[in-house]
């Protein structure tokens, strides 16, 4: 898939050393880790589940990558959500990428693919409270707050997070 600027595509195994400037960046980590740096092994675990996710559900965390330069410059996508059952929209771009609206246009096209290629009725999007921008674009995709929450209530992998929770349906 492609936007204006970006290639959303699927990873290749090799990929999670293009994705290692990212998910070690204290920055890029603050609201996922509390600003803790992914281990390789961690990168490389990621980058495979975002492949099996493509096999088998059709749509995963697509790696982003700039047009113009070809580079890697973070994710956007779906995926499950812990132990939900619901399909969460995400994305997490290198901090030198932030502030251009790139995140909100990858967004924008993950959501319609949900919408219309895989026939979800509803995708939902979490963030740390805090963590002003992410919860920016979710408005800006038309989602609603629904509740807050937490890593616990949703299954998922880091425990003990606080989040807000918010949805948009197809015919919205």
């Amino acid at each position: 898939m492609k936007t204006d600027r970006l290639l959303m595509q699927t990873w290749e195994p090799e990929d999670w050393l293009a994705f290692r400037p990212i998910a070690t960046d204290p920055e890029v980590m603050r609201y996922i880790t509390g600003g803790v740096p992914w281990p390789d092994d961690l990168i490389q675990q990621f980058v495979t589940r975002q492949i099996n996710n493509a096999r088998a559900h059709g749509f995963c965390l697509w790696k982003l990558v700039d047009q113009a330069s070809a580079r890697l410059i973070g994710f956007c996508g779906l995926q499950y959500l812990g132990t939900s059952g619901e399909v969460e929209i995400g994305w997490w771009l290198a901090s030198d990428c932030w502030g251009r609206g790139l995140a909100t246009e990858a967004a924008r096209r993950a959501l319609r693919y949900g919408f219309e290629t895989a026939e979800l009725k509803r995708i939902v999007a979490v963030a740390r409270p805090e963590n002003l921008a992410s919860v920016k674009i979710m408005k800006k995709l038309g989602m609603q707050w629904e509740k807050d929450t937490t890593s616990d209530e949703l299954g998922m992998r880091f425990p003990g997070i606080r989040l807000v929770f918010y949805s948009i349906e197809r015919q919205a």
